[in-house]
C-alpha cells in the first residue's frame, strides 16, 4: 500500500509518493505562486498529485492508495478539514480543501497544520520512534510545535493546541505578529531575532550610515560569535528565553524527547546548547534530568514525511 504525502506553502508545493514504512518512492515539487489565489493554487496541486501517483494507480489501481496527507500553515479546522486564513496564502479563506481534494480523487484527505505534521513523521520515522511523549519544536520565521502525548497527537478543542510560539513570556515585550505582547516568537523566532536587532541597531547607532542595515538571522548569530556587543546582547536574550520556553514545555508536557527542527535551530550548539542547560537547571526533578534533546532526524523533508505520516497516524487508530 502507498500514501501522498502534500507539503503545502506559501513558496512551494511538495508532493511525495511513499511506502506505508515511510520509504520516498518519487518527489515532485513546483512554486506555489500564492498571489494567483486558491483556485490556481489547488489546481497545482491537483496536477501535482495526478503526476506523482500515475504510475502507480496504473500497475495497481487508485485503491493501492491509502489515502493523502496535507501539512499546511495555520490557522486551520483540522476536523472539518478547512483552511481558514493562513497569512502566507493569499486570499485562503474557509477554503474546504480536504472535501475539494476527496471529491477530485476519491480517496480520503486528513489535513493538520504543518508542526503536528512534523512530530508525526518524527515519531514513526525519525529521533521519536519508540517514544510516546514527543514535543516538535520548529524555529523558523515563527515558532511552532507539535505534541504526541502517551501516542496521541494533541490537537485540543478546535485543533489548535499546544501553540508554542504564542505563548506569552514578557508581557511587557516588543508586539508580536499575532497582536500580543512578548510571545517566544518576538524573542526566539528569525523575524522576532531580525527584528529586535535592528530596532538596538537603530536606537545605539541613530547617526550611522548603516542605520538601516538589513540584518538577517545567520548574519546577526555570526556577528555574535565574533563578540559584536549588540548582536551578543540580541542573541544572549535569545537563549535565555529559549531556556525559559524548554521549561515551560517540559512542566506542560513531561516528554521523553524534545526535537528541534526548523532554519534556526540549524544554528546548532551556539543557540541550543545553553538554552538546554538552562532548561536541565530549572526544571522540576526529575523531570528535567527525563528528557533527551534532539535534532529532527528528517532534516528538510520533515514536512513531507510527516504529511505522509497523517495517513497513517489516522489508519492506526
Amino acid at each position: 500500500m502507498y500514501i501522498l504525502g502534500v507539503d503545502l506553502g506559501g513558496t512551494q508545493i511538495r508532493v511525495g509518493l511513499f511506502t506505508e514504512k515511510g520509504e520516498l518512492i518519487e518527489k515532485k515539487t513546483t512554486l506555489t505562486l500564492a498571489e494567483e489565489g486558491p483556485t490556481a493554487v489547488i489546481e497545482r496541486l491537483k496536477e501535482l498529485i495526478y503526476e506523482v501517483s500515475h504510475s502507480v494507480v496504473q500497475q495497481h489501481g487508485k485503491e493501492s492508495i491509502l489515502g493523502i496527507g496535507i501539512g499546511c500553515p495555520g490557522p486551520l479546522d483540522v476536523f472539518d478539514g478547512i483552511v481558514k486564513s493562513p497569512p502566507n496564502l493569499k486570499g485562503w479563506i474557509n477554503i474546504p480543501l480536504r472535501q475539494i481534494l476527496e471529491d477530485e480523487f476519491s480517496m480520503p484527505v486528513y489535513l493538520n497544520n504543518d508542526a503536528n505534521a512534523a512530530v508525526l513523521g518524527e515519531y514513526y520515522f525519525g529521533n521519536g520512534k519508540g517514544k510516546r511523549n514527543i514535543v516538535y519544536l520548529t524555529i523558523s520565521t515563527g515558532v511552532g510545535s507539535g505534541v504526541i502525548d502517551n501516542g496521541q497527537l494533541q490537537l485540543g478543542n478546535n485543533g489548535s493546541a499546544a501553540e508554542v510560539g504564542h505563548m506569552i513570556i514578557n508581557p511587557n515585550g516588543p508586539l508580536c505578529g499575532c497582536g500580543n505582547n512578548g510571545c517566544v516568537e518576538v524573542y526566539v523566532s528569525g523575524t522576532g531575532i531580525e527584528r529586535r536587532m535592528k530596532t538596538k541597531f537603530s536606537e545605539e547607532t541613530p547617526n550611522s550610515v548603516l542605520r538601516e542595515h538589513e540584518w538577517n538571522t545567520r548574519e546577526i548569530f555570526s556577528a555574535a560569535q565574533k563578540d559584536h556587543p549588540l548582536a551578543l546582547e540580541v542573541v544572549e536574550e535569545t537563549k535565555r528565553y529559549l531556556g525559559v520556553v524548554l521549561v515551560n514545555i517540559i512542566h506542560l508536557y513531561n516528554p521523553q524527547v524534545i526535537i528541534f527542527g526548523g532554519g534556526v535551530s540549524k544554528v546548532g550548539d551556539y543557540l541550543i546548547k545553553p538554552a538546554v542547560e538552562f532548561a536541565k537547571k530549572q526544571a522540576m526533578k526529575p523531570m528535567g534530568d527525563q528528557v533527551d534533546f534532539l535534532p529532527a532526524f528528517l532534516g528538510d523533508d520533515v514536512g513531507l514525511i510527516g504529511a505522509a505520516s497523517l495517513v497513517k497516524y489516522h489508519k492506526l487508530k
